[in-house]
């Protein structure tokens, strides 16, 4: 046997392995890149989601906050009747709160 021919088939093994390692190693990282993107955009959607219900419970708390301040103020436009003590309407609006 020719002993080019085994050296020739060798070293058309060794480049055919190696152009195996170098294409699976881009497809893999090409896998991963993919996925690390995918975990991005479902990461993005949900801070999207939770400031948007973060800004809905800050807007209910504000509204509260003003409905209080309301009842506090028609509670403490209502003039007493003794100074010691607050009338009956003033006590269960302040209470509402």
């Amino acid at each position: 046997m020719n002993p080019y021919i085994l050296t020739f088939a060798l070293i058309l093994a060794i480049c055919t392995g190696g152009a195996g390692y170098v294409k699976g190693r881009a497809d893999n990282e090409a896998k991963h890149i993919a996925a690390l993107a995918q975990a991005q955009a479902e990461t993005m959607a949900a801070i999207t989601k939770a400031n948007a219900a973060e800004a809905k419970r800050l807007a209910a708390e504000q509204a509260v906050r003003v409905q209080n301040r309301e009842l506090e103020d028609l509670a403490r436009a209502q003039p007493a009747t003794h100074p010691e003590c607050l009338s009956l309407d003033r006590s269960l609006r302040l209470n509402k709160r």
